[in-house]
């Protein structure tokens, strides 16, 4: 009874038409979620997840018997000096907790005000309860981990990845007797490693500048005969075609590459490390992106090819494996159609399987799948978003003013008609795409009666090297017609008033939103930029986080800066941006508010205290966000708001 209520909630798709119908308050939309980072034990008789007693608390770990899921939890706790980011199991006794507080350090002789992540470890008793809890690797110069395989053919260790505050990773093998850890790779500014299935280092990669054909990265493998690291391949910025290896098959000399050499969108080869034969392509066709190779995690199969991910308008998967291919084909006949199902957590033998659902009306729903076939539901991340108040989302594509298709997704209120007021939403990178799916920020729009449109502008990835390339060096110029040409769009369809449309964005689309208040003809009648980089000249200094990938992006960066356009501001724009943020330094947004109100533009200014610059954020500061939002489009964007 139970699953047909939540499966009824889910699936409701009654068009409302009026406010009162949909409205949904915002106090539903800032709390932590009520569920989260749910994992089963290796031998499937517990679960652990992160969950809210209410939502005024913070995240606890919390632990079931899976036989007792309808008893309350027999274990609750919590890291005493951070807050709870994910739990994962290590063994069957044994529970992973990162938890992130905040950290003030020096680096460059400068103070710098962040915060770090904690890695804690928890033993628990027959009642789940802890017997032994201790912090591993708690140094000052240590900011973030993960669990980077639980290498399930050692069940007595784990492989963590350990990042420092100059962004060098290392890997620690974690002894789950002694919890001793010991180092087994060492990392560099410009080198990171990738591991295979198993957990080994398959592949070292190296960052290099200059040359004849400019930066670039190199790619050595190991010898399967001899063991020794050998130089096979190059990808250079300039150019960003080539191969990138995705996984490891079980004999250890044949790699999955992806290739984009000579074509628009990448596909799947083989690779053998022996030979340096490169195979034709074994999977990818036009007008989809591959990206990644599944392999299996069950001992029986361990590291069989399972299927391939691939992207067109949303995250695809092919299953290739009979069994995988089977049990996915169950799991999406018994939950909502539409939505997208994943196996986040199995046990060894398979009979216990965590499944997380989302969709573009469901930020995420739990359901423990026992024996193949006893499906019960766990939890609604955010219980009080009811789906069938929410909109759809569906993708577009439009022109651009030099003839290029620009790929976007188009969200529309659920009351009201059109023109509706509208918001333009670049997503942040810029090398990075919208998908499909759960976007909290488009949904709290559409519910507050905005139509949204994501254009995928030129320089998004993901789209193919076309779109892609389009963007290098066109930061504020064609980049920004992409946007501009987007909101023309939205009126020459119906959809939207030209006097009624507004842009918002984040980190680069922050920076677009900063670009569209001092550009000429603007066709948006406010801006909101989210930590925005307002100089583009200290691209290459101040960006703080990931220098490897800083550097390799660094050439294709160009054009306007809109702090040295101050004067030709000329619609109202809302700026904010968090006291900690380090990819994106906060003196950004506080130069160009300075100097914007020096020019007498019309400008806000909201400094979010303890906020970084990449979720997950804290209730306080999504609280922060959306009811600034909220009030700003509809009270102070152009003449009377929006």
């Amino acid at each position: 009874m139970g699953l047909a209520l939540a499966l009824a909630l889910i699936s409701g798709t009654a068009l409302a038409t009026t406010q009162e119908d949909v409205w949904i308050p915002l106090q539903a939309w800032v709390h932590d979620p009520v569920i989260a980072s749910v994992d089963v034990s290796p031998d499937g008789k517990r679960l652990a997840a992160l969950t809210l007693r209410n939502v005024n608390e913070a995240a606890q770990v919390t632990v079931w018997n899976t036989t007792e899921l309808h008893a309350e939890p027999s274990g609750r706790f919590a890291p005493k000096d951070a807050k709870a980011l994910f739990v994962t199991w290590l063994s069957n006794k044994t529970l992973a907790v990162v938890g992130r507080q905040k950290f003030d350090f020096r680096t460059g002789g400068k103070p710098t005000r962040w915060f770090r992540d904690l890695l804690y470890i928890y033993a628990l008793g027959p009642d789940n309860e802890v017997v032994r809890e201790l912090r591993l690797l708690d140094k000052e110069e240590v900011i973030a981990f993960d669990v980077e395989n639980r290498l399930r053919l050692k069940p007595d260790k784990a492989l963590l990845s350990v990042i420092s505050t100059e962004f060098i990773t290392d890997l620690y093998e974690l002894d789950l007797n002694s919890f001793r850890t010991q180092r087994v790779y060492r990392g560099s500014p410009k080198a990171a490693a990738i591991t295979n299935f198993r957990g080994e280092v398959m592949a070292k990669t190296e960052f290099e500048g200059g040359g004849e054909r400019g930066p670039h990265i190199r790619y050595s493998y190991r010898h399967p005969e001899t063991g020794k690291w050998e130089h096979h391949h190059s990808l250079y910025a300039k150019e960003r075609e080539g191969l990138t290896p995705v996984a490891q098959d079980r004999d250890g000399r044949t790699l999955y590459m992806l290739d984009n050499t000579g074509r628009d969108k990448s596909v799947l080869r083989k690779y053998d490390l022996a030979t340096r034969e490169l195979s034709e392509p074994i999977f990818g066709e036009p007008g989809f992106e591959v990206s990644d190779v599944m392999q299996s995690q069950l001992p029986d199969s361990y590291g069989e090819v399972t299927g391939f991910v691939y992207a067109d308008d949303r995250v695809r998967r092919k299953w290739v494996h009979p069994q995988w291919k089977s049990l996915y084909e169950m799991v999406e006949s018994a939950l909502p159609a539409g939505q997208t199902h994943l196996i986040v957590s199995r046990s060894d033998d398979g009979n216990q399987q965590v499944i997380r659902s989302t969709g573009d009306r469901e930020a995420g729903s739990y359901y423990l799948l026992s024996n193949g076939k006893e499906l019960m539901p766990l939890g609604r991340a955010y219980p009080h978003l009811d789906p069938a108040k929410l909109s759809d989302m569906r993708y577009v594509e439009y022109a651009a003013r030099d003839g290029l298709t620009v790929p976007g997704y188009l969200t529309l209120p659920r009351y009201g008609e059109a023109p509706y007021p509208a918001v333009v939403l670049p997503h942040g990178g810029p090398w990075a795409r919208d998908y499909w799916g759960w976007d909290a920020w488009v949904q709290f729009l559409a519910n507050r009666g905005y139509a949204v449109l994501q254009p995928n502008y030129r320089g998004s990835s993901g789209f193919g090297q076309k779109l892609w390339r389009a963007g290098d060096r066109e930061w504020g110029q064609k980049m920004q017609d992409d946007k501009d040409d987007g909101a023309a769009w939205l009126v020459d369809q119906g959809i939207a008033h030209a006097d009624r449309i507004a842009i918002f964005g984040y980190s680069y689309g922050g920076y677009a939103a900063m670009a569209a208040a001092v550009r000429p003809n603007s066709p948006f009648q406010c801006a909101i930029a989210g930590a925005g980089l307002s100089e583009l000249r200290t691209f290459d200094k101040i960006t703080f986080e990931n220098p490897f990938t800083r550097e390799y992006q660094n050439p294709t960066v160009a054009g306007l800066s809109p702090l040295d356009h101050v004067k030709s501001a000329n619609i109202p724009i809302y700026l904010f941006h968090g006291d900690r943020d380090q990819r994106v330094p906060v003196d950004q947004s506080r130069k160009f508010h300075r100097a914007l109100r020096r020019a007498g533009a019309a400008v806000e200014y909201n400094e979010i205290i303890d906020l970084w610059h990449s979720l997950p954020w804290w209730p306080t500061h999504h609280m922060s966000l959306f009811e600034n939002l909220e009030d700003y489009l509809a009270n102070r964007c152009g003449p009377g708001g929006l």
